[in-house]
């Protein structure tokens, strides 16, 4: 019997993968189903009592969108071009990962300010940490785009985003939930590959916090449900925010194209449509807290809503999350070729047999080391 606790580091990382550049491009169309019909008019930030001050680190799963012969996508050994290399689909969620928390790290200046309220700049203190990469095999789902709920791993604990191969800057989610999509992998690789981080930053990084956002309660500024401009102050187009300017405000202070993707007087709102959609306003990192600290207090790193969890066996990738994971005694656990296990857990009891080969992937660090 071993046993891994927080007093005793064990971190087990096989078959590395290479981190290189980074990216950037920009969104298109985002689809936000389950909108309320009617909003709470606006949200004042001082009446949200989260403390924004404190970091928080929510997990999420990245899935590969497949057809059903394994091709089409990244998969554990090949890039998205169907090439054994390096540049598989480990590294490229790893990759996009690192990019999002980068950029969830740099709040910029608000691009579009009414001249009477100046926005302030506050720290966004929000950022993931990647539990499960999974490689999802269908046709039928590779070919319809769309938010297939039968693919959702440990739901009520991670974020699970899709990740489509073709398009560019297109993306679906529901409101306060646990699952969206984003598009454009294979555009955002070949950036990368040769120009460096932009592309993957702009073409799915972006859209990943976007997305992620509306499942961390956060609506589009001024636009519809179905991402078209709204041109009034009705209900229906209000974001529960008061210091994200609406169009009719941005129209009366002399804004001509406040909905503008690319330009001079464009938005740089996560919440907006543009090249770079990266600035938080004070209330929507307060509803974002907000959301994380009461309605997703599980989906936090270090948080556990399982107390003990048990790995009987394993054949395809998986994610454990729980304060106490074992490998009962009794039971044989070997990670198949490209397969990868991640145990999220305060400690860890290996009972029974227990195999890592070459090629294989497990990763394992107890929360707190």
């Amino acid at each position: 019997m071993e046993l891994f606790t927080k007093n005793r580091c064990f971190y087990v990382l096989l078959f590395l993968f290479c981190s290189i550049g980074k990216i950037g491009f920009s969104q298109q169309t985002c689809t936000l189903y389950d909108i309320p019909s009617l909003k709470s008019a606006y949200i004042n930030p001082q009446n949200l009592l989260t403390n924004i001050t404190i970091h928080k680190t929510i997990r999420v799963n990245i899935h590969f969108m497949l057809k059903t012969d394994g091709t089409g996508n990244f998969t554990e050994t090949r890039d998205v071009h169907n090439v054994q290399n390096s540049f598989n689909g480990y590294w490229f969620a790893d990759k996009v990962v690192e990019r999002c928390n980068f950029w969830l790290s740099n709040n910029p200046v608000m691009t579009q300010q009414l001249s009477c309220c100046p926005i302030s700049v506050l720290n966004i203190n929000y950022s993931y940490v990647l539990a499960g990469v999974f490689f999802d095999k269908n046709d039928s789902y590779f070919n319809n785009k769309s938010l297939y709920s039968s693919l959702i791993q440990n739901g009520s604990t991670v974020v699970n985003v899709q990740v489509y191969p073709d398009s560019w800057g297109h993306g679906q989610g529901y409101l306060s939930s646990n699952l969206c999509y984003v598009d454009g992998a294979m555009r955002a690789y070949d950036e990368y590959i040769s120009s460096g981080n932009w592309g993957i930053d702009d073409g799915v990084s972006y859209l990943i916090n976007h997305e992620v956002g509306h499942c961390l309660s956060l609506s589009h500024c001024k636009k519809d449900n179905s991402g078209n401009c709204c041109v009034s102050n009705s209900p229906s187009c209000l974001d529960d925010c008061t210091d994200t300017p609406t169009y009719q405000e941005l129209i009366n202070d002399g804004f001509t194209a406040p909905c503008l993707w690319n330009g001079f007087g464009y938005s740089n709102n996560i919440m907006d449509y543009s090249p770079n959609i990266s600035a938080f306003t004070p209330c929507q990192i307060e509803k974002v807290h907000n959301h994380i600290d009461f309605a997703k207090n599980y989906f936090k790193y270090g948080v556990f809503q399982s107390s003990t969890a048990s790995i009987n066996s394993f054949s395809d990738n998986a994610d454990y999350i729980a304060t106490h994971v074992s490998i009962p005694s009794g039971t044989s656990i070997t990670i198949p070729n490209g397969k990868r296990l991640y145990i999220d857990s305060t400690d860890l009891s290996i009972l029974g047999g227990f195999e890592v080969p070459i090629g294989s992937i497990f990763e394992y660090k107890p929360y707190g080391l």
